[in-house]
């Protein structure tokens, strides 16, 4: 049937159809030569990498078909491999190999081990690849999700331009650096920024609004949309936030940290609720509990004195494990109704 329709007609009805993470794309690929080559531009519009192998094998595939013009505005990578799945994929899938490789590595010393990590991921490879994926598809993209390893992200030197970008949701440092220039060249069409704090992976929220040429303020001047997920900063980073959304607040005060003047909606998440059950006032647990309370209560002090903030309610459970791309396919971070808002008072 779709051999018989003109091929604008096939290319615009593909568009669409790949919405998805690219399965689609993939599918329509296998139909027939026409379907082929009428979809082969909408095809790559929604790209999504899950894992160092799709990573590595997708820069392949870009360097070996430079001919085709790919024109992804979509693009989800997650380069997050566990230390057991790093493990698993050097020793070639052998499960019973890897699971004895891994117990002998678990004996060796902290600094070893990282070593060890940092060479089994072939952190340079990996980053190399990233890099020139970004480079190929930067012309065209509008919306990335990105989330990389530690010891891939030391290898990403260069800044890339994104010069069509309109929003960027980062599971990581990247693009900043906080001796250096962002990752990112200075973004003007970029509008919506989201940012997932982890204690896994190693995000620091305050390099993200320091001033300078370092911060959100240089990579994306324009910012309208900011938020801030799953946060798991100490409480004095409610400060330094609300310095930087109105620094006159305090003219005498140095200008260390600064947001763009054009946020108009700062979006807060606060991490997955504590509720251990414990009140002994002394161990661990309740000082964690205590310190997350604290947060809270500056969030919502900040979202009473500021009517830019928003402060969403936190999660009872821990995110599922690949939320993080349905997320993405939904494509809803700065969606919110009344049910989704904290509308308790702080104690501040």
């Amino acid at each position: 049937m779709f051999d018989k329709f003109p091929p604008e007609i096939c290319a615009h009805i593909f568009e669409f159809a790949c919405t998805d993470s690219g399965r689609t794309g993939r599918s329509l690929g296998r139909v027939s030569r026409y379907i082929r080559q009428t979809s082969e531009f909408a095809r790559y519009t929604n790209i999504a990498l899950v894992g160092r192998a799709q990573i590595l094998r997708f820069a392949q595939f870009l360097a070996e078909h430079a001919h085709i013009r790919v024109k992804t505005r979509r693009l989800f990578i997650n380069g997050q491999d566990s230390k057991k799945r790093m493990v698993y994929a050097a020793c070639a899938g052998e499960k019973e190999a890897a699971q004895l490789e891994y117990t002998k590595m678990t004996r060796l010393s902290p600094p070893q081990r990282e070593s060890v990590y940092a060479h089994l991921l072939r952190r340079k490879e990996v980053a190399n690849a990233v890099e020139s994926i970004l480079r190929t598809l930067g012309p065209s993209l509008e919306d990335l999700d990105i989330s990389l390893n530690e010891y891939v992200k030391k290898f990403l030197v260069n800044p890339i331009s994104l010069p069509h970008s309109v929003s960027l949701t980062t599971r990581c440092d990247f693009p900043v650096r906080p001796e250096d220039a962002p990752l990112l060249e200075p973004t003007q069409s970029l509008r919506y920024l989201h940012i997932v704090d982890s204690t896994r992976h190693w995000v620091c929220m305050e390099n993200f609004i320091t001033s300078g040429a370092t911060g959100i303020s240089h990579f994306a001047p324009l910012l309208t949309h900011l938020r801030l997920s799953q946060l798991q900063q100490e409480a004095m980073f409610m400060g330094q936030l609300e310095y930087a959304l109105d620094p006159s607040r305090d003219p005498h005060y140095p200008l260390l940290w600064i947001l763009p003047p054009t946020i108009e909606h700062l979006l807060l998440k606060p991490g997955v609720e504590r509720n251990y059950q414990c009140a002994c006032g002394g161990c661990d647990h309740c000082g964690e509990m205590e310190e997350y309370d604290v947060l809270v209560d500056y969030a919502r002090e900040l979202r009473d004195t500021d009517r830019r903030v928003v402060l969403l309610k936190a999660d009872s459970t821990r995110p599922a494990e690949g939320s993080d791309l349905q997320e993405w396919l939904d494509g809803g971070a700065f969606d919110w109704d009344a049910s989704d808002l904290d509308l308790e008072v702080g104690m501040y």
